[in-house]
């Protein structure tokens, strides 16, 4: 989000209309990233797209706040479930759950938050998006069942697997299969109780 500076000060409903329909857009008709378009999202929220050039400069930053704010979730498939969590996770690996445009998505975001305005670095600041995702869901089963150590926060975990990710696929795009089994397995190895 970047400043209200411009033009008249902003709408809660058209600003809520926005945010639901980037939400639509990827995350239930799973448009992919290099398809959306500002007027895609203006079209779908029931807006002028100049409403959305005054509240954000291009899509990666509507996109930002939509998933800084909740109403988009940052998240893959889910993640099995058999007891084991190593084999679970390499097993989710293994399914592919990355999309091809998502390395192109990381980094318009990284784009985006580089050069936030002081309103979305606030909201950078409370959020954790990695806390409402399948990949937390799992590890949180793991802990309930005590397979992790009681020091270890889900949400945490799943954000200290997935920045790496985020960051291999900034610099070198999609990590490969062999990178994300040693992430996995260095992870696991400090996090799965003796």
């Amino acid at each position: 989000m970047t400043s209200t500076k411009r033009g008249r000060p902003r709408s809660e409903s058209s600003h809520r209309s926005v945010m639901e329909a980037v939400a639509r857009l990827l995350d239930q008709q799973r448009c992919p990233y290099e398809e959306v378009t500002v007027e895609g999202i203006a079209a779908e929220a029931g807006v002028g797209k100049q409403t959305i050039y005054r509240w954000w400069q291009n899509k990666a930053a509507v996109i930002l706040e939509a998933l800084l704010t909740g109403y988009l979730r940052l998240d893959f498939d889910p993640v099995p479930n058999t007891g084991d969590l190593r084999a679970d996770l390499h097993a989710w690996l293994d399914e592919g759950h990355r999309g091809d445009d998502v390395p192109t998505m990381v980094r318009s975001l990284m784009a985006a938050i580089v050069t936030a305005g002081p309103e979305t670095q606030a909201l950078m600041a409370e959020a954790e998006p990695w806390a409402n995702t399948h990949l937390a869901d799992r590890f949180r089963a793991a802990a309930e069942a005590g397979h992790l150590r009681d020091s270890v926060e889900p949400s945490m975990l799943a954000s200290a697997l997935m920045g790496p990710v985020v960051l291999r696929m900034i610099t070198v795009g999609d990590p490969d299969p062999e990178w994300m089994r040693g992430l996995i397995d260095i992870l696991l190895n400090g996090a799965l109780a003796p």
